[in-house]
């Protein structure tokens, strides 16, 4: 049996070691922070994030290091930072509705959104349905006539990826008209808007982000109608397809989010929001917003955040089982 004073001296050893560590503990974040972005660089996403890193860095006191890992429905970068270490390091920026629907198209996204905490959202943009400027349609009434022409060739429609916003708004579009085009799969936004603007494909479904609003203005792509309940501010003459009686609620918007592995601490997650509320409510998100045409979505609390996810994961997970999706 040990004596008293060996048990005092065994204490006393336990808490020195204690008071020890919590001494070298360094709260977070205490090195620089991860943000994979699982698209191409250049256009959507990336355009929506890369704005906000020094704003973010400035909020955390520490770097952003960004990297772009696209592919396979966004789902390669999610994978990844699912296998990271969860601890506020490694994060993951990605389009909502992608991370959503996802697993139902890629066999190897092993995964649902309930694997992620969504920390904020860089904000949301409409889809705006464009083509390449010498198509003889310029209008939505044009469109339909030209893909209802029984000898017509056959139009072809760009989308990055089965079950992806633009592939579900490429089907719906045609399940409305009740003609069939040809999907072309992309990588990403920016090689879809190089296809149309380049001739590559007829058509495409694309966010009004980044430079997508350039390429309209300058002419090298062409809007034919926007996937939106009313028209928008920097397209004012640019009409809406639930304009035409044959798309009435025809509406398509995607946001792009900040996303930590769920086992993420609650600390490391509420320190990343506290931060990520700086970025959303600073005149630099304000004038990327009001240049980009982004619609601003309020900050969250972590808890309304995870009812934001829930909600938009219910709503797009309906309308993909619609396309009767098969994992592939």
């Amino acid at each position: 049996m040990k004596t008293l004073t060996r048990r005092l001296f065994d204490a006393a050893v336990v808490v020195l070691a204690l008071c020890g560590a919590a001494a070298t503990a360094q709260p977070y974040p205490n090195k620089s922070i991860l943000v994979k972005i699982a698209y191409p660089a250049g256009f959507g996403v990336d355009a929506s994030v890369r704005p906000s890193a020094p704003v973010l860095q400035r909020a955390l006191g520490q770097a952003l290091v960004i990297e772009n890992m696209p592919g396979a429905n966004g789902s390669i970068a999610a994978m990844n930072v699912l296998n990271a270490a969860p601890d506020g390091y490694t994060l993951l920026a990605t389009a909502g509705p992608d991370l959503v629907v996802a697993p139902l198209t890629v066999a190897s996204a092993k995964y649902t959104s309930d694997n992620f905490k969504l920390i904020g959202s860089f904000g949301s943009a409409d889809m705006v349905l464009v083509s390449h400027p010498d198509r003889p349609f310029n209008n939505l009434s044009a469109l339909i006539e030209q893909m209802q022409k029984p000898a017509a060739k056959e139009l072809s429609i760009a989308h990055w990826g089965q079950g992806t916003l633009a592939h579900l708004a490429a089907a719906e579009l045609q399940g409305r008209v009740g003609v069939k085009l040809l999907e072309v799969p992309y990588k990403g936004i920016a090689p879809i808007a190089t296809a149309v603007g380049g001739g590559e494909v007829d058509l495409a479904f694309v966010p009004l982000a980044g430079p997508i609003l350039g390429m309209i203005q300058t002419g090298r792509i062409k809007a034919i109608a926007i996937a939106s309940g009313k028209r928008h501010a920097l397209l004012p003459d640019l009409a809406t397809l639930s304009e035409h009686a044959r798309f009435k609620n025809f509406e398509f918007g995607i946001w792009t989010g900040l996303f930590a592995p769920a086992r993420t601490p609650d600390a490391v997650v509420a320190r990343l929001t506290k931060a990520f509320h700086e970025w959303n409510d600073s005149p630099e998100f304000l004038a990327l917003a009001t240049a980009q045409g982004l619609r601003k979505l309020d900050s969250m609390t972590p808890q309304q955040a995870a009812s934001f996810l829930r909600s938009e994961n219910e709503k797009f997970i309906n309308i993909a089982k619609t396309l009767n999706l098969v994992a592939q």
